[in-house]
């Protein structure tokens, strides 16, 4: 559909920065449960460079998310798909026309560029080190689907988003706060990476037949939909190893065990069990299971965190 200008309002932008499905709340996930590890391990809370190192995260989300959507439209990948949820195929606000593509484009440049100068702003007052994680994130969330890098077509993507998702963010809050790297952070990020790998894996599923389309080789194209069900379980069951993992060393408190309950809970009802190929092509079979591995990732760390923080205070 040709774009035209009298469509371009407020909730287009909105639906484009995928503000409604909350992704981007995801960037906020490892600096929140950084705070507390920091707080907990070394007995610094730091208001002024938590926030600038959160809105820092949700920025660089935002440009990736809309350099993604720019990109995927211009390869014609998300006209292309067929089956329909609301966490995967794009946004198809532009394919419906409702926003200029090299308006959105250009969206994404800005916020990256505000990101790269608070990123400046955070080494300034603590340590340039900290600038390596956000050249990293710059690069990793500009790469994932731009070229020439074009990782999420180089079977990538989901090693750069399991980093995003946790181990570059806790080290950038890591040398800024505390002022160097420790243990401590390396299985709570693998938690959350993991996690993260899992949501872009089941959101790919959807997606199959217009990726391999447009060669975006991701990793469910070159393994296939079963292979991919069951590394997704397999990513899952890492994610909460990595869990007990850091609550054995000690880097979290026993109470962070509590977010085991929520994927029993999905097991017990069935949830990580292949679908049968009928479902496949169902859209709201799909969208359940897309749901699924998003509220994984949320409710999971909403009950860590909540474990976390009472721990703190008993």
């Amino acid at each position: 559909m040709k774009y035209t200008e009298k469509n371009e309002d407020l909730i287009n932008w909105m639906k484009v920065m995928r503000m409604s499905q909350g992704f981007f709340f995801i960037s906020a996930m490892p600096v929140l449960l950084g705070t507390l590890l920091i707080y907990q391990h070394h007995q610094i809370f730091n208001p002024l460079l938590t926030i600038l190192i959160l809105m820092g995260c949700l920025l660089f989300h935002l440009g990736a998310d809309m350099i993604n959507e720019y990109h995927d439209h211009i390869s014609g990948n998300d006209a292309l798909v067929e089956i329909h949820t609301p966490f995967s195929g794009g946004t198809r606000v532009l394919e419906e026309g409702k926003l200029a593509p090299k308006k959105v484009l250009k969206m994404s440049y800005l916020f990256f560029a505000i990101a790269l100068a608070g990123s400046c702003v955070i080494a300034y007052l603590s340590k340039v080190e900290v600038l390596i994680f956000a050249l990293l994130g710059l690069i990793s969330c500009w790469g994932y689907s731009a070229p020439p890098l074009k990782f999420s077509h180089r079977g990538l993507g989901e090693l750069v988003i399991f980093l995003n998702n946790g181990l570059f963010i806790m080290c950038a809050m890591y040398y800024s706060i505390v002022g160097e790297l420790h243990a401590e952070i390396i299985f709570p990020s693998f938690f959350l990476g993991f996690l993260g790998f899992a949501i872009i894996l089941m959101n790919e599923i959807p997606d199959y037949s217009a990726d391999k389309q447009v060669q975006k080789n991701n990793l469910i194209v070159r393994l296939g939909i079963e292979n991919g069900f069951t590394l997704h379980r397999v990513v899952t069951a890492l994610a909460f190893l990595s869990l007990l993992t850091a609550v054995y060393l000690g880097n979290l408190p026993p109470l962070c065990q509590i977010c085991l309950v929520y994927p029993v809970v999905l097991m017990y009802k069935g949830h990580y069990r292949t679908p049968k190929p009928a479902d496949l092509q169902n859209s709201a079979k799909l969208s359940l299971l897309c749901k699924g591995a998003i509220e994984t990732k949320f409710k999971s760390w909403c009950l860590l965190m909540t474990g976390f923080i009472i721990n703190l205070y008993i």
